[in-house]
């Protein structure tokens, strides 16, 4: 299984990975600089303008781009993470992702979505345009209140296990959304819970 990684571990800024952030505001500085071109007088103004406007626009062209090969590394990565777990240990891309995953913040984003499914399941709500199946999944309601409490509390999670919660909470093919036997939620549910453990 795929260990949280300690607090302690060091930061993996060694991986040269896109920093989309970064680049934007590396030529929102030159935008800014061109513009400072229109304080002097003998400079035209449209000069500073042009500038400023081509260097805002090729920023974000590149933090674009930069933001489409961070998630194909985030992909690679996760593939990784479900697919080979014995080799995650000698990866450091795999580290800086089992990290990226299993903060705060991932985990309250996935029970924030465990609590909706549970709260849509009131019989007193009315039916939404959503697809999810209700009936299969008031069948094990149980185990998602069990997923739901594991993701907020404060023990460590498994990557893998976020990935597999992920893919069963927003896959359109999850059995929480497409037809077949009610006992693949209650087994997709029991997988999710199994795997988040270190």
């Amino acid at each position: 299984m795929a260990a949280a990684l300690p607090h302690s571990r060091p930061a993996y800024s060694a991986l040269d990975l896109p920093r989309p952030r970064r680049q934007a505001l590396a030529f929102a500085l030159l935008a800014l600089a061109a513009l400072a071109l229109d304080a002097d007088p003998q400079l035209p103004w449209a000069a500073g303008a042009v500038a400023a406007v081509l260097f805002a626009t090729a920023g974000a062209v590149r933090s674009v781009r930069a933001h489409r090969e961070l998630l194909a590394v985030r992909r690679a990565a996760d593939r990784l993470i479900v697919g080979s777990p014995t080799s995650r240990d000698a990866s450091e891309l795999v580290h800086w992702r089992c990290a990226e995953l299993t903060t705060r913040s991932s985990r309250d984003g996935l029970r924030r979505e465990v609590d909706r499914i549970l709260s849509s399941l009131d019989p007193s709500r009315l039916p939404s345009a959503s697809p999810l199946r209700r009936p299969a999944v008031r069948g094990c309601r149980e185990l998602f209140v069990r997923l739901g409490e594991r993701l907020g509390d404060e023990q460590p999670v498994a990557a893998r296990g976020i990935l597999l919660a992920r893919a069963l909470l927003r896959d359109a093919a999850s059995p929480l959304y497409s037809d077949g036997p009610e006992l693949g939620v209650a087994q997709a549910a029991r997988r999710v819970l199994g795997a988040l453990e270190p």
